[in-house]
């Protein structure tokens, strides 16, 4: 059995949360408290610690997700749950006009604390976003030479979100094979 320590980054109402219990059917523990922030999305609740759910999947092995809080003022946790991790998923909200300076900020997170840790794009909400570039998306996170899969979906799907760990899972597995072999 082999344990992956999955790390969902965002920003605050990006669909963390929703993804992570989505993908857990609900099973999840959260830190979630009454939104104060005004500055934030228009949200009544909002993570300030982690979203947590283990998952044991069909071939045996052991999934744990952990959502990070979105606001800025909590970004001191982010380097230390990434801390270990075996790869990371990006949340993007498209309908956010910020979405790519976003973007930049978390792949710069990445780079900083977790360079050779794999990792995806997601992007969320696109139905309320049509006119979203996801191709300027993937542009911009091949930036450092390093790209990214860029998946859209809606994170309250669970097959959705399997899909994505799915595509997750195949960045982990060439990771290791080129590891292993160069």
């Amino acid at each position: 059995m082999r344990e992956h320590k999955i790390v969902v980054l965002g920003s605050m109402g990006s669909g963390k949360s929703t993804l992570v219990r989505a993908i857990a059917a609900g099973a999840v523990i959260d830190t979630d408290v009454h939104n104060s922030d005004r500055q934030g999305a228009d949200k009544a609740s909002t993570t300030v610690a982690m979203d947590y759910a283990d998952i044991d999947l069909p071939n045996g092995d052991r999934l744990r997700l952990y959502g990070t809080p979105g606001q800025q003022r909590f970004d001191f946790l982010w380097p230390i749950l990434l801390q270990g991790a075996s790869g990371v998923v990006l949340l993007l909200d498209a309908t956010r006009g910020t979405a790519i300076a976003e973007l930049e900020a978390y792949l710069g997170v990445l780079l900083q604390h977790a360079a050779q840790v794999p990792a995806v794009i997601g992007v969320s909400r696109l139905d309320l976003a049509p006119q979203f570039d996801l191709e300027a998306c993937a542009v911009r996170a091949g930036r450092e030479g390093r790209w990214l899969p860029v998946v859209p979906l809606d994170a309250r799907d669970r097959e959705q979100g399997l899909c994505l760990m799915d595509v997750l899972m195949s960045e982990m597995e060439a990771g290791a094979l080129v590891a292993a072999h160069g």
